[in-house]
């Protein structure tokens, strides 16, 4: 086998990213230089905190760039991945107006074929330029699967097979329990519904050199729909060609379909189900998927614009154009299979006295328990505060990790990672959330040195989760909890707040005292796939990460911490004042 790594991953591993997600870094510079009449202390102290790996048999799998193919590897074990999508009505991209120069409707509209369907308006006359669909049909109809990014052997080969979804699917209508990956998703599709199949490899060598060399090129596999569904299609066209042409006398007694999610799917094709039949050795990660109709259309006319034809219409072109048009699937999809994973080692995993683990797509995760009573109580509890004259600058915190090791899927750690609170991950997905900087962030994988070009064998650098400083986070956390300038005043207070609210019952520490400082938040730490706007780098979308990846952090007495950075206001002066 040839280990490959697509380009896009390789990127996002090779670049030294520092920059954090939760908020803007704060440090002590420039605090020297008060006077100390200006009554204004910083001070900091440092936390340690505590990890450990958890289990999750299922993941929320909708996602917007589905795994698909098969391979065996010996960190995840087998891998079968594939995934259901539903297409949505895209109106301009796959008819457009009945008056555009490559319009399928105006090329419908110009043919004999609406009256072979039964649609006679002879008393109706078109005036364009643009003449007629050649054959009185689709060329061809098929489905493209992009992908920009593939893991294993590059040469092994594959196939995939196309099915359709069941005409009563509907993503939009399910109960979101219904996107879990130990679901039985074989309800939504059968078997016998088949597209259509295709053989590639995921090198994409079955392309001509010429389309592979053309500009912004993306490797696809094309799969050819069958017969039925292009003269499905056409006759329906010529219904949403009529309808769209609002100058006809006979529009209204029509029914666009392709204005209609609910009518594109219960009518014609719902969506597909695309999975892997054959193969093992390659994965590729699925940027798209639509269907492509390609047309050609007679272009008659003299050189001063009027139109080139005899009285029966049917005058021989002097050219013709061809056209491709697409409809695609809504953004996103459902990771169909391929995310369950049985690990011999799991329990020695679970107890690693010095790693804990994330990884996809088994379902590793970790935990962390932040030390928001610590953090808050200090502050608090400053013998030199008065008032509410307390501020947190800055609770940086780097989440240190081994370096990658090994050739194969299990050396690649996940670009992105999620802190949230442990029983707020299944509502986070379920309801599309994004990282609010108050109870939820996320962080990037850097290393601060490389010696090499690339992150394949790196011998030294400290490799870690860069979230910066969470100050926003610790007190969003803490307001969470009943803190607040305005609400309470004293650790004391607090404490007893705590205790009221069933907040507060363990001793953490072990000190035999039940205190502040036993008062901490559980966060989950996930592998996620982030998207953002590609002009202004806005946060679209979070959803799990179902790539292959394997994560190992430092974990133990001191292998975590937490700096913290505050301010007390008013030190020494005169409160009257």
């Amino acid at each position: 086998m040839k280990p490959l790594i697509g380009y896009a991953v390789l990127a996002a591993l090779c670049l030294m990213i520092s920059a954090t997600s939760c908020s803007d870094s704060l440090s002590e510079i420039g605090a020297s230089t008060r006077p100390a009449t200006d009554g204004i202390v910083i001070n900091t102290a440092t936390f340690d905190v505590e990890l450990q790996t958890a289990y999750r048999d299922s993941i929320y799998v909708r996602t917007g760039y589905p795994l698909l193919g098969a391979i065996t590897d010996p960190t995840f074990g087998e891998i079968n991945a594939g995934y259901l999508a539903q297409f949505y009505a895209n109106r301009e991209t796959s008819l457009n107006s009945y008056n555009s120069a490559d319009s399928l409707v105006f090329g419908i509209l110009r043919t004999s074929l609406p009256k072979q369907l039964g649609y006679d308006w002879s008393d109706y006359h078109y005036n364009s330029r643009f003449d007629s669909l050649v054959g009185n049909q689709i060329d061809s109809m098929t489905i493209r699967i992009y992908y920009q990014s593939y893991y294993g052997d590059s040469l092994t080969p594959m196939q995939v097979s196309v099915y359709s979804l069941n005409p009563d699917v509907d993503f939009e209508t399910l109960p979101e329990s219904e996107f879990y990956s130990n679901n039985d998703f074989s309800h939504m599709y059968s078997e016998s519904n088949l597209l259509g199949r295709k053989a590639y490899t995921a090198a994409n060598r079955e392309l001509s050199d010429s389309l592979r060399s053309v500009d912004n090129y993306m490797h696809y596999i094309e799969v050819r729909l069958d017969e039925k569904y292009k003269q499905q299609f056409l006759e329906m066209a010529v219904q949403a060609a009529v309808a769209r042409d609002t100058a006809n006398p006979h529009a209204s007694e029509y029914v666009d379909i392709f204005a209609n999610q609910s009518s594109l799917r219960n009518q014609w094709l719902s969506g597909v189900c695309v999975k892997p039949t054959f193969g093992d050795g390659s994965l590729i990660k699925v940027y798209y998927t639509a269907i492509y109709l390609f047309y050609s259309s007679y272009h008659r006319y003299n050189e001063d614009g009027t139109l080139l034809r005899n009285a029966n219409d049917d005058a021989d072109s002097t050219y013709t154009s061809t056209h491709v048009k697409y409809i695609a699937v809504t953004p996103d999809v459902i990771q169909m299979s391929g995310l369950s994973f049985v690990d011999d080692q799991k329990e020695s995993r679970l107890a690693d006295a010095e790693t804990a683990y994330i990884t996809s797509p088994q379902g590793y995760y970790s935990t962390i328990d932040l030390p928001v009573g610590q953090i808050i109580g200090t502050m608090m509890g400053d013998p030199l505060r008065q008032d509410s004259s307390y501020f947190l600058n800055a609770a940086n915190f780097y989440l240190k990790a081994y370096k990658p090791e090994g050739d194969l899927l299990g050396s690649t750690p996940a670009p992105t990672i999620l802190m949230v609170q442990l029983d707020s991950i299944d509502t986070f997905f379920e309801e599309g959330s994004l990282p609010t900087s108050t109870t939820s962030c996320y962080a990037t994988y850097a290393c601060d040195s490389v010696p090499k070009s690339t992150f394949n064998d790196p011998t030294e650098g400290i490799y870690y989760y860069a979230f910066g400083n969470i100050n926003t986070v610790f007190m969003g956390l803490a307001e969470t909890a009943g803190w607040g300038k305005d609400k309470v005043n004293t650790v004391a207070e607090w404490e007893a707040l705590l205790k009221q609210n069933g907040k507060l019952s363990a001793d953490k520490n072990g000190d035999g005292v039940i205190d502040i400082n036993d008062f901490t938040i559980r966060m989950a730490i996930i592998p996620v796939d982030v998207t953002t706007n590609s002009t202004y780098g806005t946060l679209l979308s979070v959803s799990n990460y179902i790539l292959p990846t394997s994560v190992r952090l430092k974990k133990g007495d001191g292998a975590q911490r937490i700096q913290m950075i505050y301010t007390l206001e008013g030190v020494g002066t005169n409160s009257d004042n």
